[in-house]
């Protein structure tokens, strides 16, 4: 076992993660960041990334701060704090879009000097800043380790470590080579991304997904066990693809204005809102799976009424969030100009339009264990390129701030660290037993058929009932090498995440959000009694909910 000390622990090399390390370097804090790949190319945009929504307050009605928080109100209310938001979010947005340009990621277009803006998911003005966002990982780590940040690759934590009620470190281990490390820190921030994973995916391959098929809620699982509070982890959230291909775009689509059309080669949009493909994304998908169920489908996106110039410019475009995305095209022989493109509906995520589910924070992104602070998708109160950006440089600098002003670190208790120990390697001493791979499916399958998006109080029930007997399956899990014991503790995580997820489900007796709370024994939206956030803590191994009433007044 290797003993690493550091003033700050980032678990999770992805955009909120490096915010973080790149905010404490400058306030002069030791950072180790540890990811399962490694931090230049880690996270859901790995890739690429094609659009940043943000206010700029360039003199529209529409295009400040004030607005902004009306817009999220109304999108994310039960869910989003909006103290929290503007917080993390509006008063740090400046300095971070002045810090990305800084580092190479200005959002701006070269030829022209200016951002360009489009319109999508309902807002009430062109909030989405479109860019090449290429290399925008790539410069991001440039950064972290031209201030000294050190990285520690090919590293997955499974446990963190607390004393006397204080977080003391964690434990990780390497996915190729199997050593243990325990890594003592002062702080730690969790940045580990949503839970892409938990549900069955249509396309039939669960790497395959909309987000990054390593976000497997890793961070909210770690907190969850250590004893911190998790919140909005009920809600689910789904998007349109392309059929057979989970790509992001569907933002890319909807801003140029394109068209969702039916058999029949009826715009349905229009019959479900007036502002047709432009409403929030959860209420598309709804449509969408309302005219497959009455037998209107297959349906399309089509872009055939675009301009030239416009359609140059979405083609041009798409390769920007994923790859892989012109070449699917190609393969298929498809021309978007000439022809619509089948679409599907992907396999859900742990979020909703607003926000994310996960580790609960406060204004300083902290959580309820000391020491202990989360940012992006893998917390309650921040998601999407931009509020990862925010919130992990506030967390950065609060982790920071916590970490220079203890003296010691905190003693180890070695009885965690031998259990942790003893359990993490069983799996890879077998050599027989059930495979992670098949853990997980059985996971994805109920939570798609009990827990998705159509609930009731019996089904949860049953579906809690399922998932605690999987927790005896984990004596009879089995790896033949350090991938694939990987594998396992992501399947692990998606357990836990999918635990806390039917509880709190169960917990909430409303519809919020559409499909992402369909609760049909409760069909309704009850803002008088359920207008807030369903806290869940680890109390006696089982999670134990509450309610935290959340007012709106902008």
């Amino acid at each position: 076992m290797i003993e690493i000390k550091t003033d700050l622990l980032v678990v999770g090399g992805g955009v909120a993660g490096l915010h973080a390390g790149i905010a404490a370097r400058e306030k002069g804090a030791e950072v180790l960041a540890t990811d399962k790949a490694a931090v230049a190319r880690s996270g859901c945009i790995g890739a690429g990334v094609d659009h940043f929504a943000a206010f700029l307050e360039q003199g529209e009605s529409w295009d400040t701060a004030e607005a902004w928080l009306k817009y999220v109100a109304k999108t994310g209310r039960g869910a989003l704090d909006l103290k929290i938001h503007e917080t993390i979010f509006c008063k740090e947005l400046k300095f971070a879009l002045a810090r990305m340009s800084k580092m190479g990621n200005d959002l701006r277009d070269p030829a022209t000097g200016k951002y360009n803006r489009s319109l999508a998911f309902g807002q009430p003005g062109p909030y989405l800043i479109n860019f090449k966002g290429k290399d925008f990982r790539p410069n991001q780590a440039k950064e972290f380790h031209r201030l000294g940040g050190h990285e520690l690759a090919k590293a997955m934590a499974t446990r963190l470590i607390t004393s006397n009620g204080r977080l003391a470190g964690a434990l990780a281990f390497n996915i190729r080579s199997g050593e243990l490390y325990l890594i003592r820190a002062k702080a730690v921030v969790l940045a580990t991304g949503n839970a892409s994973r938990l549900f069955e995916n249509p396309s039939g391959n669960p790497f395959n997904c909309w987000h990054s098929p390593f976000n497997t809620g890793d961070g909210t699982a770690l907190a969850y066990r250590a004893g911190a509070a998790l919140a909005n982890v009920e809600y689910m959230y789904m998007t349109v693809v392309p059929k057979g291909f989970s790509a992001p775009g569907y933002a890319a689509f909807a801003s140029m204005g394109c068209q969702l059309i039916n058999a029949a080669g009826e715009r349905f949009m229009l019959n479900y809102s007036p502002a047709g493909e432009r409403v929030p994304r959860i209420r598309v998908v709804q449509a969408v799976l309302t005219e497959m169920a009455e037998g209107r489908g297959p349906l399309y996106i089509d872009c055939r009424h675009l301009s030239e110039p416009d359609l140059n410019h979405l083609k041009a475009t798409l390769g920007w969030d994923k790859d892989t995305f012109p070449d699917y095209l190609a393969q298929k022989g498809l021309d978007i100009a000439n022809e619509p493109m089948e679409i599907m509906v992907s396999e859900g995520n742990q979020a909703t339009e607003a926000v994310n589910g996960g580790v609960k924070i406060d204004q300083n992104c902290a959580a309820s264990l000391e020491g202990l602070f989360a940012a992006g998708d893998c917390c309650d109160q921040a998601s999407a390129l931009n509020k990862s950006t925010t919130s992990g440089f506030v967390a950065g600098r609060a982790a920071a701030a916590w970490a220079l002003k203890l003296k010691e670190f905190e003693p180890i208790d070695n009885e965690q660290v031998n259990a942790e120990k003893e359990r993490l390697f069983k799996p890879i001493k077998r050599r027989t037993g059930t495979s992670g791979r098949e853990f997980e499916d059985i996971i994805c399958r109920v939570m798609s058929e009990l827990a998705g998006i159509k609930r009731n109080e019996s089904g949860l029930k049953i579906a809690q009932g399922k998932l605690a007997q999987l927790n005896e399956l984990q004596d009879e899990l089995v790896a033949r090498d350090y991938h694939q014991l990987m594998r396992i503790e992501e399947a692990r995580n998606l357990l836990t995440v999918g635990q806390v997820m039917a509880s709190a489900a169960l917990y909430r007796k409303e519809s919020r959000f559409g499909l992402c709370h369909n609760r049909i024994d409760y069909p309704n939206t009850d803002d008088e009694n359920w207008c807030g956030l369903v806290v869940v803590k680890k109390v006696d191994d089982k999670p134990q909910t509450s309610f935290q009433p959340l007012e709106y007044q902008v």
